[in-house]
Order: structure tokens, then sequence, then C-alpha cells
């Protein structure tokens, strides 16, 4: 339980980014429990946010949440939160007390203001980046997908890719076969599941990786490799017949021999 509500805690300060938003949620609230609390439509938003709250925070509705939708993206379930039309009632009911219509700019401004710089703009933020190629994934993985395309032995050829990688090769291109999808998703057998692991673990163990490639019979393997176990790595795949073809953006992509991957 104490894992859930930490990781409940996490996803909300992931969510609001150090913004000071909650603060500016938490003032709207209090001010229509304290001023506007007969309103109906106050009523209802704040009943409403305290429901949100309670499932979000409270460890057996968490728990539940986060199997549903998986506890890498709970922060999503924020979206849940009235926070705009809870601060969108307070403004407005701030700026309705004052009956002088030319002096109620002044509350509007202030309102104004401190949604603008209680955040950081979606542009400002560093969560988006100009691509080139029209399907707008990351320039690595179009090129991935590029060279794959055009080394395939077949349509069928399979491909594995770590966690980033996989998320985006098929969106560039959907000919392109995958042994697994982003998290694993997808896998064809109980050894994908186990190369899965393997290729996405902190420190992989490349043997292995390759090991369980070829009897997954994949033709590709794409991933990043340490700078300083380069030439190792680079050695392990060349012994169980894998040749690197490109690098990319420090991804390498290995490609087998479709005569030597059909062996017993």
């Amino acid at each position: 339980m104490r894992e859930i509500f930490e990781n409940a805690l996490t996803s909300w300060d992931k969510y609001w980014d150090g913004s000071f938003y909650p603060y500016l949620l938490l003032g709207a609230a209090l001010y229509l429990l304290l001023f506007e609390r007969k309103r109906k439509k106050a009523g209802y938003l704040l009943g409403y946010l305290g429901i949100t709250l309670f499932l979000f925070f409270c460890p057996l509705t968490s728990a539940l949440i986060q199997k549903c939708i998986g506890s890498m993206v709970y922060w999503r379930a924020i979206w849940l939160l009235p926070a705009v039309p809870v601060m969108a009632c307070a403004f407005t009911g701030l700026a309705g007390k004052i009956r002088n219509a030319g002096l109620q700019i002044i509350p509007v401004v202030l309102c104004l203001t401190l949604v603008i710089f209680c955040g950081t703009s979606v542009w400002q933020a560093g969560n988006y980046v100009k691509v080139a190629n029209r399907q707008k994934v990351p320039e690595e993985a179009a090129q991935a997908a590029e060279v794959i395309c055009r080394e395939r032995s077949s349509q069928n050829s399979l491909v594995v890719a770590d966690n980033h990688m996989a998320s985006y090769l098929r969106v560039y291109d959907p000919s392109i076969q995958l042994a697994f999808g982003r998290d694993g998703k997808g896998r064809r057998s109980r050894n994908g599941k186990r190369l899965y692991e393997h290729l996405n673990a902190p420190e992989p163990d490349y043997t292995i990786v390759a090991k369980r490639a070829k009897k997954e019979k994949c033709e590709f393997l794409i991933f990043r490799i340490p700078a300083e176990r380069e030439a190792e790595v680079v050695g392990i795949m060349e012994k169980y017949g894998y040749q690197r073809i490109s690098v990319i953006d420090n991804y390498s992509i290995f490609q087998i021999p479709i005569d030597i991957l059909n062996e017993n």
C-alpha cells in the first residue's frame, strides 16, 4: 500500500512538473468553499474535485486504476481532475463581486496573469522537437526504419528493438514486423518475453540477447551500446552471426544472414 501511495505522489509531482498550478487550484477551491459554497455549480465542482482526489490518492482505488492503465502512466488519471473548471468558477465569481464594470478588468487581468506565470508554456518546456519526417517520429527511428526496409530479406523479416525504438518503428512504416512492441506488448512467445527483459535491463547480458534473438528468428537487432562496451558487444553479436550494418545516433543495427538464421 505504501508503494502505491508513493507512486501516486510521484505521479502527482510528475504531472505538475514543479509549477504553481496545484497552489492555484487549492486557492480557487478554498475561495469557492468559503465564499461561493451556496452556488449550486460551485458545490458540484467541489464535490467532484473531492471525489477525484480521493480516488487518486486512496491506495485501494489507486491500485485498481494503476492495474488498469499502468503505473508508469498513472499521472494521466489527473486529467479527470476539474482543475480548469474550478479555477474558472472561482475567477468568474471573484470578478462578479465587483459591480463596477470598469473595475472588473482588474481581477480578470490578475487571474490571467496568475494562469500565465504559474506554469510553463508547452513550447518552452522541451517537450517538442522539430523533425523532418511526416510521421513525426524521432529522426533516429525514421533512419533505422529506412535501413530495415532497404536491407530486409522479405516483408516478414522480424525486428527486435529496445523499448524506445520499438515505440516508433511501425509508426514510421507499419510493414515492419516486430518481435514485440513498447513495454514488451504483442510478444510472440515466452522466449520473446525473456528477450524483451534482457534487452531492456539496466545492464543487458548481450550473449543472452543474441541467443534469444536468434532463437526468436529475428533478422535485425537495434539497440544502444555503451561506449565502453562497444568492441565487446559487437564481438558477441558477430559470434552469433549478427553483423553491424549501420550506426545511427548511438543506435547500432545488426543483421544476420537469412541462411544462418534458418540453421537448426
